[in-house]
């Protein structure tokens, strides 16, 4: 069985990225161990952030989405999640050693990351992980921006040079110099999104 990560998070299988974001930095700040004393606060908090890092990364979601429909589909409607109990939310605290039990090999893999990761935040002060929390957040949104520019760039990039084809096999004047334009406009968007995700 592998964990559900949206119940961790107190989400459903459709939460917007913006709900991802806004549930883990409640229950990140929550349970961190400087701030939250119970005894089950640092495996809880590495499962939160895991659950963060998987769910935050559009490739790990949809490979994990892929999964967690395989596991939970056939015992639960997916849009119906169970209810969230903090009490038995955090169902592998006691197995932190365990290995992930996905069928992706790259699902296994990210999630070994992402555990390493979440223990190198718990091992952080409360003040320095709160200060850190506010700029992943931001740079997980500017990620998000730069996906969605670069993805509309290739859209109107091949939409300009089929116009130009057009134009050019009819000879109109106006349509090659408009898709010239947006051509430009896309070759610019792609550079500079390109190099945000060093291409």
């Amino acid at each position: 069985m592998i964990p559900n990560l949206y119940s961790i998070l107190h989400i459903d299988r459709y939460s917007s990225k913006g709900d991802i974001k806004k549930a883990y930095r409640k229950l990140a700040l929550k349970w961190h161990p400087d701030k939250n004393q119970s005894c089950k606060a640092h495996d809880s908090f590495i499962e939160i952030n895991e659950a963060y890092l998987i769910l935050s990364d559009e490739e790990a979601r949809a490979k994990y989405n892929a999964e967690y429909d395989f596991f939970f589909a056939r015992t639960t409607q997916i849009d119906k999640e169970p209810v969230f109990e903090e009490s038995t939310s955090f169902s592998r605290s006691n197995s932190s050693k365990q290995k992930s039990s996905y069928r992706d090999p790259d699902l296994n893999n990210w999630t070994f990351s992402a555990k390493k990761q979440a223990e190198k935040y718990a091992s952080m002060s409360f003040s320095d992980f709160a200060k850190l929390i506010g700029e992943v957040i931001v740079e997980t949104g500017k990620q998000g921006g730069n996906a969605v520019i670069y993805a509309f760039s290739g859209i109107i990039g091949t939409s300009a040079i089929f116009s130009l084809f057009f134009g050019i096999n009819y000879g109109d004047i106006q349509q090659i110099t408009i898709s010239i334009f947006f051509l430009g406009i896309s070759i610019i968007g792609l550079i500079l999104t390109s190099k945000k995700y060093k291409l």
